[in-house]
């Protein structure tokens, strides 16, 4: 990025040089809108062109990049000087700031001037007592509680904890003196004690409750979507409603490990899913659902399910599946590579097999093809339903279009007495 020399009383600022800045003072010179519009503590309000946002970025570069392990003294008054230029209370502390200024604040007099000077609402506060901690020095710790910045009795419980995870002992040591020293132990008990008996009389199906184990959004219609498990159990039954609006369908990736914005633990957890139960009331399962569930042994189809999705299983511990009368269409690569998988049975009413839907189920013996099945994807590698299971024998009903495609597309079939 391109540094901003365009403004002479802020480069003398930025310089700490005292003479060029009583020199530009006294012949009237001051800060032009633009930097006083990068840098006061309004700044974040997003400039309408392109050319202004550019500018904005540039300055605050600039004084990032100047300020950047200054001296205290000289930072400390650089700040003043500046803050005073700015008619602001205040300045802006932009990304560009924010993500230097843990190696730009390690005394408590600097630490000071920002506290001071800064639009406090935009300083990451955790990470720079964890940065703090990170370096064992306690004396800005006290800096930061005489600002309250650890009055909440839960972020000070945080950075004890952390302090002492990491093995910081200097930083352990004032966090817990501090603790004693100004915490109300006895009111903070009672508190913790009411916490604790509100959280084992509540009543696990709340929507408070069911708000730690669940991610749900309203659908369109008015019902409720499962778009996440957050819980940490194996074996898992999906409500049937939450708040008394009824459950009617599943999201993609609820339950997949594959799904983004999740933490490793989730992921892992989500790996080691064995028994899934649904309710009746879920009509719909979206693509990718339990992708990678390979622990997975257990789940059952509702019967107002109409059609399995794409993706939906990626199951290593189901052997046999039966798929019943109610599913019309089984998606595309719904159970692409499931190499455990022995036995589907598709029952009558099934109408559409999906491109790739049994791909690469090494293990797969036999399907049972129902009168009812209309379509069939032609026997390619990028199509076919069943390609590269070697093992496979489709059984399937004289005269049938299951027949007729198993020859047309060189299928080993056997024809069902039944």
């Amino acid at each position: 990025m391109r540094e901003y020399t365009d403004d002479k009383l802020l480069t003398a600022i930025l310089a700490n040089n005292a003479a060029e800045i009583k020199r530009l003072k006294k012949s009237g010179t001051t800060l032009t809108p633009t930097v006083k519009d990068a840098l006061s503590a309004d700044a974040g309000r997003k400039p309408t062109d392109s050319e202004t946002f550019e500018k904005h970025c540039a300055i605050q570069y600039t004084f990032c990049k100047s300020t950047d392990k200054m001296k205290a003294e000289k930072f400390i008054a650089v700040m003043q000087n500046l803050r005073a230029e700015l008619d602001a209370p205040i300045i802006y502390f932009s990304s560009i700031f924010k993500d230097a200024s843990p190696s730009n604040i390690e005394e408590p007099s600097v630490l000071e001037c920002v506290i001071e000077c800064f639009d406090n609402k935009r300083i990451n506060k955790r990470r720079l007592m964890c940065d703090y901690i990170d370096k064992d020095k306690s004396g800005l710790l006290a800096v930061c509680a005489e600002h309250g910045w650890l009055a909440q009795p839960k972020k000070r419980d945080e950075m004890i904890k952390y302090a002492s995870d990491n093995n910081r002992t200097e930083c352990a040591a004032w966090l817990l003196e501090f603790k004693n020293r100004t915490a109300d132990l006895a009111a903070e008990r009672v508190k913790a004690e009411k916490k604790m008996l509100r959280e084992l009389n509540a009543d696990p199906n709340s929507v408070t409750e069911l708000k730690k184990i669940w991610s749900f959004e309203k659908t369109a219609d008015g019902n409720i979507v499962i778009i996440g498990y957050k819980g940490d159990r194996n074996e898992i039954t999906v409500p049937g409603s939450i708040g008394g609006v009824t459950v009617t369908a599943i999201g993609d990736y609820a339950f997949s490990p594959d799904a983004k914005r999740i933490r490793a633990a989730q992921r892992e957890l989500r790996k080691s899913l064995t028994k899934i139960t649904l309710p009746d009331t879920v009509e719909r399962i979206g693509e990718f659902a339990f992708f990678k569930c390979r622990s997975l042994s257990q789940i059952n189809l509702p019967e107002r399910l109409t059609e399995i999705s794409k993706g939906m299983l990626d199951i290593t511990g189901m052997e046999e599946i039966v798929i019943g009368s109610n599913i019309k269409k089984i998606g595309a690569v719904a159970f692409y590579g499931c190499p455990g998988l022995k036995t589907v049975r598709i029952c009558e009413g099934v109408a559409e097999i999906g491109e790739a839907a049994f791909y690469y189920c090494t293990g797969l013996e036999t399907v049972e093809l129902p009168r009812s099945i209309k379509k069939i994807p032609k026997n390619t590698m990028s199509e076919s339903p069943f390609w590269a299971c070697n093992k496979l024998t489709i059984m399937v009903h004289r005269g049938s279009y299951a027949e007729k495609y198993c020859k047309e597309n060189n299928q080993n079939y056997k024809i069902m007495e039944k």
